[in-house]
């Protein structure tokens, strides 16, 4: 099994613009840091905007959940073979699908890249589980903002950032801004109530980021700044 103690999350919006067109240049640029960083040991990527596109004329045809799941599944596990065809040879060459893979494949000694798993599991879910498959040591999830904020910032311009936050903490921030633990598929949640109680249990140190800056990026994957106060750390509540 590879030595490697990261796992790197990116969302799937992030590799799209406002028209759904494919950013080839941020897929690159992606692949290029990930490349020199030492620590990677799996990427997982969500369906993102498109998924979400999806989900929506599916459910008005009349699509049930779990179906509408299925898609944002296939559209998170396209992202990823765009990812693993940018990282050539130093990825898995075909997106992890299970568990299963993900122990039979590390043995590989290459990034393995996974996108959703199975109906009704949000991707952050899937992170945290390969995170603890691997016994990795650090999860850093990159989103299209700064870090966790106490309200929506894309609806909210006064939300407020933390630099910190426990977990505890974190799910009154998740559940109070929605008002349930559950969402409908495709439903945009960094966190949902499964990922949190991963979290719990596991003993991973957790940071979000934003991953539009790639200067921050580079120093939290390459130069492993892990000290410092860039996004927001997810602190241990024992």
């Amino acid at each position: 099994m590879s030595k490697k103690k990261m796992v790197l999350k990116i969302g799937g919006s992030l590799l799209f613009d406002n028209d759904y067109n494919i950013l080839h240049e941020k897929i690159v640029q992606f692949a290029e840091i990930i490349k020199d960083s030492e620590d990677i040991a799996a990427i997982i990527i969500g369906g993102g905007k498109l998924a979400r596109n999806f989900i929506k004329s599916a459910r008005l045809l009349g699509a049930d959940e779990s179906l509408c799941d299925t898609f944002g599944i296939e559209v998170s596990r396209l992202n990823a073979r765009l990812l693993i065809t940018a990282l050539k040879d130093q990825a898995y060459p075909d997106p992890i699908t299970s568990l299963k893979e993900v122990r039979a494949f590390s043995l590989w000694d290459r990034i393995l890249v996974a996108g959703g798993f199975i109906p009704g599991q949000s991707t952050t879910s899937v992170t945290f589980e390969i995170a603890e498959s691997l016994h990795a040591t650090d999860v850093i999830i990159l989103t299209d903002v700064d870090g966790i904020y106490d309200k929506d910032p894309h609806k909210n311009p006064k939300a407020k950032k933390f630099d910190e936050i426990s977990i505890i903490d974190l799910e009154k921030v998740i559940y109070g801004e929605t008002g349930n633990s559950q969402s409908a598929a495709g439903e945009y949640r960094i966190f949902d109530a499964v990922s949190l109680q991963i979290l719990k249990r596991s003993h991973i140190q957790v940071r979000l980021s934003n991953g539009e800056d790639f200067d921050t990026l580079r120093k939290l994957l390459v130069e492993k700044a892990f000290k410092s106060n860039i996004g927001t750390k997810i602190l241990r509540n024992h």
